[in-house]
């Protein structure tokens, strides 16, 4: 995961810059009855969310077409995002694009690698659709992890996946994400959680809950395996001229240099797994 710096627009004008293009007099009025509510809610959720206790918010399981909050169904409050916020046309526009461009270096903060072109709604808008605009629920995402994720939400607090905004500190700075290296032909990583043991349960199991609900593993190992394809020539020119050291060499000053920039990144496991692998140094990258 990447850490990013919680957008500091108003929930209370987001909202009203979306609502305000609607041309429905009807709607525009319930939904702007509805202003003092939203902005409730997005204070509700801040303060939960600093916490970690986003997961004790209940979820709003009525159907699309009933009422969800005052006079306005859960349709009408989704559709405040997805007709007027990210439709291109609309004032909010700009409030979706300046969210979006803010992900570090232009990628996903939830995995790390993939390009951000969209915005996830960390809490589901099909389940908290008063939340649908709140910008500190909304997190740059690439489409793999935007689609990938469950839509299922967190009842205990060792579900809750990483919040870019708000989970920093030991989950940034400590290293839980590792590789092994796998005696295949060519040769295969595979990757694991293992969090440090002085850490307190429920964040041991929130790293798991992560690198579950994106589907890491294999998208990882995807990606590791074309990095070690890559690998091939470079190594064996390393082994001609510097022997078994110097491939180890190589690797371990990758590894090294990944780790500095992302402790947690796919590329410091796999650089580590290789680095500490004798069968891969010695023979595994022909």
């Amino acid at each position: 995961m990447r850490a990013m710096i919680p957008p500091g627009e108003d929930s209370r004008v987001v909202y009203q810059t979306c609502i305000n293009s609607i041309a429905d007099d009807n709607l525009r009025n319930r939904l702007n009855a509805l202003a003092n509510d939203i902005g409730v809610s997005a204070d509700d959720y801040q303060q939960r969310a600093t916490a970690k206790r986003l997961y004790t918010i209940p979820p709003n399981d009525c159907g699309n077409n009933d009422i969800a909050l005052g006079a306005v169904t859960k349709k009408e409050l989704k559709g405040v995002y997805s007709s007027h916020m990210v439709a291109k046309t609309k004032p909010a526009r700009a409030i979706y694009d300046l969210l979006l461009s803010r992900a570090p270096l232009g990628r996903c903060p939830f995995c790390g690698m993939g390009h951000a072109s969209t915005l996830d709604h960390y809490l589901p808008k099909t389940k908290y659709p008063q939340l649908s605009v709140v910008p500190l629920n909304l997190v740059p995402s690439c489409k793999d992890c935007n689609t990938g994720k469950s839509t299922a939400v967190a009842t205990i607090a060792g579900d809750q996946c990483l919040h870019p905004y708000f989970d920093q500190q030991n989950f940034i700075d400590e290293q839980w994400l590792f590789s092994e290296v796998i005696h295949t032909t060519p040769a295969t990583v595979r990757f694991y959680v293992q969090a440090p043991d002085y850490w307190d349960d429920i964040s041991k199991a929130r790293v798991q809950a992560h690198f579950r609900d994106f589907k890491l593993a294999s998208r990882y190992s995807i990606e590791a395996g074309n990095q070690i394809a890559c690998l091939r020539d470079t190594l064996s020119r390393y082994k001609e001229l510097l022997g078994v050291k110097g491939v180890r060499q190589h690797l371990t000053i990758e590894a090294q240099a990944a780790g500095q920039q992302h402790k947690n990144s796919w590329q410091t496991a796999m650089f580590q797994a290789l680095a500490g692998s004798d069968w891969y140094c010695d023979s595994g990258f022909l």
